[in-house]
C-alpha cells in the first residue's frame, strides 16, 4: 500500500506531505483545484513520462517521493536488481531543468523502465491516465485463467509442463537436423581416418624395427664385402692357407706332443673346440652371405612403409599405440554420428506424441476458458447495469493462435457500451467515465485475482448520479476491503462512503498560486460535503443532508 507521498516544486505544488491509510480514501475539491496534479505526481513514481513543464516556476527541480509497503510479488524483481527487499520501499523521482530525470529505489539509482516494471506491483491508476493495466490485452488471458480458479490454473500448469517437454524434444530434433550437413562431412572424415589407419595395419614398435632394417639395407654392400672377405680368410686358399687349415694343422701338431707330455692335452682340447666353433661360424657366415637380399625394391618398400608410419604419427599420435588409440576413439564417435539419424527418427516420433498430448490439454483448456468466459461476461454486465450502464454488452473474445505454453488461445475483452454499437476492444472506449466504470466492474469481478495492493480511480463518477452513484460508492467500498482504494470524485455520495477524505484546494500566497491538501475530519468533512452538495455551511438543510449522507454510508 501507499503510506506517504511527498511532493516539492511540482506544477502548482510548492510542498505537500501526505500520509495515507488502508481502506477507501477520496480526494475532492473544486474543478481545477489540482486533484489531477496529485495523480500525476504519483504516476511519476510508477514510471510515467516526465517533462520540464512539471517543474514549478522559479524552482530548479521537482521532487516526488513515495513510501510503500513492499508487496511479496515484487521481491523477485528487486532481488534481480540487487536491491534488498525491505518491508518498505522508498521511491524517489527528480526532474531537473537540465532535462535529466533521476530515480531511486531505497537509495539505489534505477532507470525509468525499472520504475515501470516495479509500478505494476504497487499501484493501478484507472481512468484517463496511462497506468491502466486492465486495458492491456496481453494480460486478459491471465485474468480469465485466474478468474477460473484452481481448475484453469491446474490445466495451465499441466500445459506449461507438457509444452516444456515438447519444446525440449523439438529443439533437440531441430538441432540434429540443422547439423546434418556438418554431420555428414564429419562422418566422411572419420571414415577416411579409420580406413587410413586400418589399412596400414600398424604394430606397436614397428617404426624402430623398420629403422633397423632400413639401416641394414642401406649398408648391404659394405656388410657383404666385409663378410665375404672374412669368409675367404677363414676357408678359402689365397696366397696363404686359410685360417681353418692353419688352425687344424696347429691342433694336429700340438696333439702329437701328448705322447711326450700328457699335461698339454687340455690345451689341445681347447684348440679342438675352437676349430669346431670356427667351422660352425664359417658355415653360418656362408649362409648369412648367401641370404643377402640386394634387391633395391626391398629398401624402397621399407622406406615407403617407414614414411607411412611417420605420416600417421604426425596426424594421429606420437607413437603407434597412440595412433591405434585414436582410431578406437574415432570409431566410437562415428558410431554416435551414424546413430544420430536413428535418433532423429525417434525424436520425430516422440515430438509427434508430445504434440498430440499438448493439443489435447490445450483443447480441454479452451473448453474450460469458454465456460468461465461466459460466467465472467454475465458478472461484468450485471456490475455495469448497477453502474448505470444498462444494455452494455461485454464479451471475452477467445481466438485461436499457435499452441504455446499458455495454450491455443488469445483472449481480449470486448465491449459495446451503447445499444446498437459493435463490440470493440476495451482499450477503444472513448469516455473516461465509461472507462472507469468498466474498470470498477472488472475489479469487483476480479477482486480475488488481482494482487496490486493500491487502486486509484480518476473520474469514476463522471456522468452518473442518484442511485447509480450510491451503487458506485458501495462497489468502491467493497473493493477497499481487499485493496487500498483512492478515488478522485465530485459526487458527495461517493465521498461520504470513504473512510478518509482529502481536500485539495488552490491558495494564493505572496502573489503565487499553490496547491495544498488537507485530511478532513469531523466538521471539516461535513463542510466539504455541503460544498459538494452546492450549499453553504450556514444552510441547515444542506448541512443536515451532508450529515445524513455520512450516516447512511456508515450504516450501509
Amino acid at each position: 500500500m501507499l503510506k506517504e507521498l511527498q511532493i516539492r516544486d511540482f506544477a502548482l505544488i510548492e510542498q505537500v506531505h501526505l500520509s495515507f491509510y488502508e481502506g477507501f480514501s477520496v480526494l475532492t475539491g473544486e474543478t481545477g483545484a489540482g486533484k489531477s496534479i496529485i495523480i500525476d505526481a504519483l504516476s511519476l513514481l510508477l514510471g510515467a513520462r516526465a517533462s520540464l513543464e512539471m517543474i514549478r516556476t522559479g524552482a530548479e527541480r521537482a521532487l516526488v517521493e513515495g513510501l510503500f509497503s513492499t508487496p511479496e510479488t515484487a521481491c523477485p524483481l528487486l532481488a534481480e536488481w540487487g536491491i534488498d527487499a525491505e518491508p518498505e520501499l522508498i521511491i524517489t523521482r527528480e526532474i531537473h531543468h537540465s532535462g535529466r530525470s533521476r530515480c531511486w529505489i531505497n537509495g539505489s539509482l534505477v532507470t525509468v523502465n525499472q520504475l515501470v516494471q516495479l509500478g505494476k506491483y504497487l499501484v493501478d491508476i484507472l481512468g484517463q491516465h496511462d497506468q491502466q493495466s486492465l486495458l492491456d490485452a496481453a494480460r486478459h488471458l491471465d485474468m480469465l485463467d485466474a478468474f477460473g480458479g484452481a481448475e484453469l490454473q491446474d490445466l495451465r500448469r499441466a500445459l506449461k509442463e507438457q509444452y516444456r517437454k515438447y519444446s525440449a524434444v523439438k529443439r533437440e530434433r531441430e538441432r540434429l537436423q540443422n547439423q546434418e550437413r556438418e554431420r555428414l562431412v564429419r562422418i566422411d572424415l572419420l571414415q577416411f581416418q579409420i580406413n587410413e589407419i586400418d589399412q596400414a595395419k600398424l604394430k606397436p614398435g614397428e617404426e624402430a624395427e623398420l629403422v633397423l632394417q632400413q639401416h641394414r639395407l642401406a649398408n648391404i654392400e659394405r656388410i657383404a664385402a666385409t663378410a665375404e672377405s672374412v669368409y675367404t680368410r677363414l676357408q678359402e686358399h689365397t696366397d696363404q692357407p686359410p685360417l681353418y687349415d692353419q688352425l687344424a694343422q696347429a691342433v694336429t701338431e700340438l696333439g702329437s706332443l701328448t705322447r711326450y707330455d700328457p699335461g698339454i692335452a687340455s690345451i689341445v682340447e681347447m684348440f679342438r673346440q675352437c676349430l669346431v666353433q670356427l667351422e660352425e661360424g664359417s658355415r653360418d657366415l656362408r649362409q648369412y652371405i648367401e641370404g643377402f637380399d640386394r634387391d633395391p625394391e626391398t629398401l624402397d618398400q621399407i622406406e615407403d612403409r617407414l614414411a607411412l608410419v611417420r605420416t600417421l604419427k604426425r596426424k594421429y599420435g606420437e607413437n603407434e599405440e597412440a595412433v591405434l588409440a585414436y582410431a578406437e576413439q574415432v570409431r566410437q564417435e562415428l558410431e554416435i554420428l551414424l546413430d544420430s539419424e536413428i535418433r532423429v527418427e525417434k525424436l520425430k516420433e516422440e515430438e509427434e506424441a508430445l504434440s498430440r498430448e499438448l493439443d489435447r490439454i490445450a483443447g480441454e483448456l479452451r473448453q474450460k476458458r469458454q465456460h468461465y468466459a461466459r460466467i465472467l461476461e454475465r458478472q461484468i454486465e450485471q456490475h455495469l447495469a448497477d453502474l448505470n450502464m444498462d444494455g452494455t454488452r461485454f464479451e471475452v473474445r477467445i481466438t485461436g493462435q499457435p499452441v504455446d505454453e499458455t495454450g491455443m488461445d488469445a483472449v481480449e475483452f470486448m465491449i459495446a457500451p451503447n445499444v446498437g454499437e459493435d463490440l470493440k476492444p476495451l482499450a477503444k472506449i472513448a469516455s473516461g467515465g465509461e472507462m472507469s466504470r468498466v474498470m470498477l466492474a472488472l475489479k469487483n469481478c476480479l477482486v480475488e485475482v488481482d494482487r496490486i495492493p493500491a487502486l486509484v480511480f480518476d473520474e469514476v463518477d463522471t456522468g452518473i448520479g442518484g442511485r447509480t452513484a450510491r451503487s458506485v460508492a458501495q462497489k468502491l467500498r467493497n473493493l477497499s476491503r481487499q485493496f487500498q482504494v483512492f478515488v478522485v470524485t465530485h459526487l458527495p455520495v461517493v465521498a461520504s462512503f470513504a473512510a478518509h477524505h482529502y481536500y485539495v484546494e488552490k491558495q494564493e500566497k505572496d502573489g503565487r498560486t499553490s496547491v495544498s491538501v488537507t485530511l478532513l475530519d469531523g466538521q471539516e468533512r461535513i463542510d466539504e460535503l455541503v460544498r459538494m452538495l452546492g450549499g453553504q455551511s450556514d444552510q441547515k438543510a444542506t448541512t443536515a443532508h451532508a450529515k445524513e449522507l455520512l450516516k447512511q454510508a456508515n450504516t450501509s
